[in-house]
């Protein structure tokens, strides 16, 4: 931590308006890892990585974004606990902020847990690709979830990226990581806060690399992908992360789904459900 209160006052300063910061680290060239519950979070994929890593890691709180200018009430209504009467807890849409120190050496990471803004997503993305900038990280990664109908529980999870150098292609392609094809020159399809980001931090001359896990329909949470991203994150990184208990996470989930499907075997006549595997 920077033992400076005039350093750290600087800081707050340079950051009022856009964040609350809570404490200053001093991080040795940081990764950036970004996830975001929403539109892009298809089996939590991508809040599910960033809440496990924050977990797993007992990443400490550094800061949240001032949520009123990127976020819709009626969109992103607030979260409550009431009971018997009485109002226990509020929670808003929020950009919180983590940090973790690397002790075994290597980088150092700062972690961000979102919902993804429903106003101004460009000047949502600049202001994080500056707090990039001011943090001098080296490179961000983003995680993103899809629905793909032809994923299933059953063998290896595909995972695909974006990435804002093409240089990077041969890095990923070293860990089995394919890349995405989405729209085309004659017929753009719709984009989210991850590409926003990845353009962001292109200005700015920091890498930045954007992974997607794949989720069937029918799955709320998927445990599968989930641990799938997490592999790939951990060995680019470089750093070291017990995933057993999310592998075992995975191998449960895939039995449940078995189960499931063994229940739903069409008898005589009757069709089999489109989406068990």
């Amino acid at each position: 931590m920077f033992k400076s209160p005039v350093l750290f006052k600087h800081v707050k300063e340079e950051m009022r308006g856009r964040f609350n910061i809570y404490e200053q680290p001093e991080l040795r060239e940081p990764f950036f890892i970004l996830g975001f519950r929403g539109w892009a979070d298809a089996g939590r994929i991508s809040s599910g990585c960033l809440g496990y890593l924050v977990r797993k890691l007992g990443a400490r709180r550094l800061g949240e974004m001032v949520p009123d200018d990127f976020y819709i009430l009626q969109n992103s209504r607030p979260l409550g606990w009431i009971e018997e009467g009485i109002i226990r807890r509020i929670e808003w849409a929020s950009t919180e902020l983590f940090y973790y120190r690397n002790t075994l050496g290597g980088n150092d990471l700062l972690l961000l847990l979102a919902d993804e803004p429903n106003l101004k997503p460009n000047e949502y993305a600049e202001e994080i690709a500056d707090l990039a900038v001011f943090y001098k990280v080296r490179r961000i990664y983003l995680i993103g979830g899809v629905i793909a109908p032809e994923a299933s529980p059953k063998g290896e999870q595909r995972v695909e990226a974006v990435v804002g150098d093409p240089g990077l292609k041969d890095e990923l392609k070293k860990y089995g990581i394919g890349y995405v094809t989405y729209g085309s020159s004659g017929q753009l399809a719709p984009v989210g806060i991850h590409s926003l980001l990845v353009l962001a931090c292109q200005k700015r001359g920091i890498e930045a690399i954007s992974l997607w896990g794949q989720s069937p329909p029918f799955a709320d949470m998927y445990p599968k992908s989930i641990h799938a991203v997490l592999e790939k994150l951990v060995k680019l990184l470089k750093i070291d992360i017990d995933l057993k208990d999310i592998e075992k996470t995975s191998r449960d989930f895939e039995r449940l789904m078995e189960q499931a499907a063994r229940q739903h075997e069409p008898s005589e006549g009757r069709k089999q459900p489109e989406y068990f595997y």
